[in-house]
């Protein structure tokens, strides 16, 4: 929607369209951090844990592609940074933009991830972040604020593009009734051994079923704290219980990254490693917490072969807890056509998730 269109003031409607240019992050890629993405989800996937697989799919270690993001969150500590003065913040231009409309909150309402060129152990990003939308004042059970999208671009040291990452949020201040955390911010689940077995299966024969198997996955306070760490997100809510029961009335929840890797995991438990994230899309309409069985389900909505040969799996993916389905997701994935086929090697004008078409909620 356009700054005319929702009725912006001037004021307002003069960040539709900002860029910040944030230049690289001071976070570098390397193994160490992958596998600290790999233990908070769980995930098996031999394609982070064996040398050989990744040599043979992805000539040598990457990251998981859920784990964009990571890259872009800065060190809390630096020692050039002066006592006093306000270091860069993860989404920088999220924070500006709350300061500038004198909006204390924050919350994620959905997240839009296209994955490109793999990000690889001594790459460093860069993202360019732009203020796409922003919307008219709205109150909801959380409070009066505004919407607005933020549309990231990452990109490595090579001048490629990593991923294209959309956020849409909520800046709110809080209401008299507001009570606790619609959606996220800004001992180990009883999830069992993904069975990569059958995965290949479908790797080799395309020939799956409509439905994907459950995962059920016990959330401790240990989970969801290891899903902050590994992502690098060390707002308040997602680690501090007495904080988040002072300010927000409720204990702290997953985060959003945390989120998609969880949803990648499923989803690759399902493919094996020969199965690529095209694109993900998730919406939250409710917080994950201590004591929840969250239960995964997904389904195949479509499957698709492109203009340049590469086939792709569209699922339908839904994160619930006790039947109330909490978090919905699209993803898009692309497996082998045969034996002999493989999407990871594919880059450049060969690799295009988006050209494939939206994907359907």
């Amino acid at each position: 929607m356009s700054a005319e269109a929702a009725g912006l003031d001037a004021e307002v409607a003069e960040w539709v369209g900002y860029t910040l240019d944030a230049g690289p992050g001071n976070i570098v890629c390397e193994r160490g951090y992958i596998l600290h993405w790999a233990e908070s989800v769980e995930d098996a996937n031999p394609l982070w844990w064996d040398e050989t697989v990744a040599e043979q799919l992805t000539s040598g270690w990457i990251a998981p592609p859920s784990m964009l993001s990571v890259w872009m969150r800065p060190l809390m500590f630096r020692p050039d940074v002066p006592d006093g003065d306000e270091p860069i913040r993860p989404l920088e231009v999220h924070f500006r933009l709350k300061d500038a409309l004198d909006l204390p909150e924050g919350v994620v309402t959905y997240n839009e991830i296209e994955f490109h060129e793999p990000v690889r152990p001594g790459d460093l990003i860069s993202t360019r972040q732009t203020v796409s939308q922003i919307s008219a004042p709205r109150t909801n059970r959380l409070g009066t604020g505004r919407y607005w999208r933020i549309d990231v671009t990452y990109t490595n040291q090579r001048g490629e593009v990593a991923g294209i990452e959309t956020y849409n949020m909520f800046g709110y201040r809080r209401g008299p009734a507001s009570q606790g955390s619609a959606t996220n911010s800004d001992t180990r689940g009883q999830s069992g051994a993904p069975n990569h077995s059958s995965s290949q299966e479908v790797n080799a024969g395309g020939a799956a079923g409509p439905s994907l198997p459950e995962l059920a996955v016990d959330v401790t306070a240990r989970t969801v704290v290891m899903g902050a760490s590994a992502s690098r997100d060390w707002q308040p809510q997602h680690h501090d219980h007495a904080w988040a029961m002072a300010k927000q009335g409720t204990d702290i929840f997953l985060n959003t990254p945390n989120q998609a890797g969880w949803i990648e995991r499923y989803v690759t438990d399902w493919t094996g490693p020969g199965g690529r994230l095209g694109k993900m899309r998730f919406r939250m309409k409710a917080s994950i917490q201590p004591g929840h069985r969250m239960v995964f389900d997904g389904a195949v909505t479509g499957r698709h072969t492109d203009d340049i040969g590469c086939s792709w799996t569209d699922l339908r993916v839904t994160i619930s807890v006790e039947d109330r389905i909490m978090t919905e997701a699209a993803v898009r994935v692309a497996l082998p056509t045969d034996a002999e086929d493989n999407p990871w090697a594919r880059s450049g004008d060969r690799w295009q998730p988006a050209a494939a078409g939206d994907l359907e909620d």
